[in-house]
């Protein structure tokens, strides 16, 4: 199973987690099954408005099942649901941290206003 993870580095296991999906200058798309992480650079991250949404294109053509992030909006949790893909808040620092939550079973679905803060 495939999980994303927005960073801002691509440090492997330390790379630091970014605030946003849409923001995020890379995704750590991580293979459960075996660990192996590819970075891709998250090419929404510049855009005016609605980066989050494309971002979230990104993710899905990558074949995520699940995305684990601190903040997203209402718009980003609904393009997330439309591509089947669940969304999951986490508040660490570290790409292993959000990992290791998510294997243990400790992340909540975002509900579907999203976090409230602005995008």
């Amino acid at each position: 199973m495939k999980i994303a993870i927005p960073v801002a580095n691509t440090q492997g296991l330390n790379a630091s987690l970014a605030d946003s999906i849409g923001r995020a200058d890379y995704f750590a798309i991580v293979e459960l099954d075996d660990t192996s992480i590819e970075f891709i650079a998250n090419p929404a991250r510049q855009e005016g408005s609605g980066a989050g949404i494309k971002a979230v294109q990104t993710v899905a053509n990558a074949k995520v099942k699940s995305v684990v992030v601190p903040r997203l909006g209402m718009k980003a949790i609904q393009a997330l649901k439309d591509a089947n893909i669940s969304s999951l808040e986490f508040t660490g620092t570290t790409l292993q941290s959000a990992i290791d939550a998510f294997r243990a079973g400790q992340l909540k679905d975002f509900p579907p206003e999203g976090c409230g803060n602005k995008h």
